[in-house]
């Protein structure tokens, strides 16, 4: 958060602070309720963007303040810069998070990016979490030219914006009309920084 966003959240931490020690509370007590105040003030609303927003300016708002930030840098770039930010960006993420899901995640949409379908189907294969590992096999079949696997995939997947990304990713292909359409449903469906990044990843696929 910057300085002038803090001052007003210090002001109510201390107007809290003086109301509680006024009316006799402990000191342990105001002590909690401060933090507490803090934590929903300072943390949540982060989470509500990252996660649930539906706004795809307020989520491009905390996107540009947060883009320092490896997990951001990426969806940033997708919005702002060119094929190579955005690998640059992907590999910084691969560099900073090593947790195992997130490794074949991004390598898998890494490769995908690099017009490299086997070895994508390769990564997405190792995610162990359903319907993340569906959903980017069915995105590599598309890359590998194999959309009647891609359509199966599609069929299995639970997440309504899923769905009609892969079906939006399909007709692409196929120079199908409907590749708008879908592309708009997936992104309507989405939530967070999700949806910030589908609409970003139409776009570009829009202009081509």
């Amino acid at each position: 958060m910057t300085t002038l966003r803090l001052i007003p959240l210090f002001l109510i931490g201390m107007a809290i602070t003086a109301f509680f020690l006024s009316i006799g509370t402990p000191n342990w007590l105001v002590f909690f309720a401060v933090l507490v105040f803090y934590f929903v003030a300072m943390v949540l609303p982060g989470i509500y963007t990252v996660y649930f927003s539906n706004s795809l300016r307020q989520i491009e708002r905390y996107i540009k303040r947060n883009r320092h930030k490896a997990i951001f840098a990426f969806p940033y770039a997708l919005g702002y810069g060119n094929d190579q930010d955005i690998e640059t960006a992907i590999e910084r993420i691969l560099a900073v998070h090593k947790q195992e899901a997130m490794q074949s995640v991004y390598r898998t949409i890494l490769a995908i990016h690099r017009g490299q379908p086997a070895i994508a189907v390769q990564h997405a294969a190792g995610i162990d979490r359903e319907p993340l590992r569906s959903y980017y096999l069915a995105h590599a079949a598309v890359a590998s030219g194999d959309l009647e696997r891609a359509a199966a995939l599609n069929s299995q997947l639970t997440e309504p914006w899923m769905n009609h990304s892969i079906a939006a990713l399909i007709a692409f292909e196929e120079n199908d009309a409907q590749f708008h359409a879908l592309a708009d449903k997936s992104v309507q469906a989405a939530r967070g920084v999700q949806k910030y990044t589908l609409a970003k990843s139409f776009a570009r696929m829009k202009k081509l």
